[in-house]
């Protein structure tokens, strides 16, 4: 059975219906849409939000058969951990629970580095049937760190959620993202937060609850 939904977070999706109209999505991605705009209170989103083919519904088989959930932050963790255990129970970690705390900032940043250990370390353990579903929210250096060991030979996520806020570096890593062969869901431009990055797995877990 599904979990039910807050009342007054069902009038507020009425409210965001009501005001952007006809998408054009289908019924996943229209979920997506309405929760990250609850989440951010902008309805402008509608043309930001790009979905490359079929995303939706790799990343909901990849979550029935029990994919990870990785995320970049504690705080985009904590967005999503209680829906993940309401619905499917799923495995959600932060890539910093993998971070040093003491580094070359010159060099590189706790989240790259977190993000190189724990994929690298996902993959010796073999943890990848099906591969992890990732979260970006706040850091673009950790999302470029990932595509680099993509290109290097590492193994894909189901999914990549890229939603970085910001300016520094936050177009670059989205639009080498979107031009990627990985499967991903952006937020276009310097949009985005841990809150709406974990809005759009909350659609996802949701889409994919039994």
């Amino acid at each position: 059975m599904k979990t039910p939904e807050h009342p007054i977070f069902l009038q507020s999706i009425e409210y965001i219906r009501s005001q952007i109209g006809l998408t054009g999505l289908d019924k996943v991605q229209q979920s997506i849409l309405e929760r990250i705009i609850h989440s951010s209170g902008d309805l402008t989103l509608n043309p930001c939000l790009k979905f490359s083919p079929g995303a939706c519904d790799k990343a909901v088989n990849a979550l029935q058969n029990g994919a990870k959930i990785i995320t970049d932050t504690f705080m985009a963790e904590a967005g999503v951990a209680p829906v993940a255990k309401r619905t499917l129970n799923s495995t959600v970690n932060c890539i910093l629970e993998m971070a040093p705390k003491s580094f070359d900032a010159i060099l590189t940043t706790r989240s790259a580095i977190g993000m190189r250990k724990m994929w690298l370390d996902l993959e010796k353990k073999d943890e990848f049937l099906p591969a992890p579903i990732v979260v970006i929210g706040s850091a673009p250096t950790a999302m470029m760190a990932l595509l680099d060991l993509i290109e290097k030979g590492s193994k894909m996520p189901s999914l990549i959620i890229g939603m970085p806020v910001g300016f520094i570096g936050v177009a670059e890593s989205k639009n080498r993202l979107l031009n990627s062969d990985c499967t991903h869901i952006v937020l276009e431009g310097s949009k985005g937060g841990a809150s709406l990055a974990a809005a759009t797995i909350n659609a996802l877990l949701r889409a994919a609850e039994y």
